[in-house]
């Protein structure tokens, strides 16, 4: 019985020994992972149409308003906010627009449109976001009749 015994414990060291050379070698390397400043920005629901064509009498017509269109943006800079503007530089009628169920943002209360970029929402940085628009058409009797064509531009920008 000695002999099975000396050799259970040999084989057994000699396990342990052979693992414990195994555990001694290792290797390694550096994997750096960069984030470069990620600004991106969509509109969804494609162009939109708003014809005012109705009034109660004695009163200014009716406005038009629409809420097909959605803005989604992803930033990763800390200071990111979205801008709004018109190309049309002298609108006949009023064009109004509101972000509405925001969210990675704060939404500006409703914003007339100009030629002038105006801030839309404002702490978009680092977030993912979204936001249903909604586009609103005023007129006032006087202003008569006729179309103004926008092009709307929002933009992702440092703010």
């Amino acid at each position: 019985m000695k002999p099975v015994v000396s050799i259970v414990v040999c084989a057994l060291l000699a396990a342990a020994l052979a693992s414990a050379a195994m555990a001694g070698q290792s290797a390694s390397h550096t994997v750096t992972v960069q984030v470069n400043a990620i600004n991106e920005i969509v509109l969804t629901g494609g162009d939109i149409a708003l014809t005012i064509n109705s009034a109660t009498a004695g009163q200014q017509p009716d406005p038009a308003t629409n809420m097909a269109c959605t803005l989604a943006w992803t930033a990763t800079p800390a200071n990111t906010k979205i801008t709004v503007a018109t190309s049309l530089a002298s609108p006949t009628f009023t064009l109004r627009i509101l972000a509405q169920s925001v969210t990675g943002g704060t939404a500006a209360p409703e914003v007339t449109l100009t030629s002038t970029a105006v801030d839309f929402i404002t702490g978009a940085g680092r977030t993912t976001g979204a936001c249903t628009l909604r586009y609103a058409a005023w007129v006032t009797a006087a202003q008569g009749t006729g179309t103004d064509v926008h092009t709307v531009t929002y933009t992702l920008t440092a703010g």
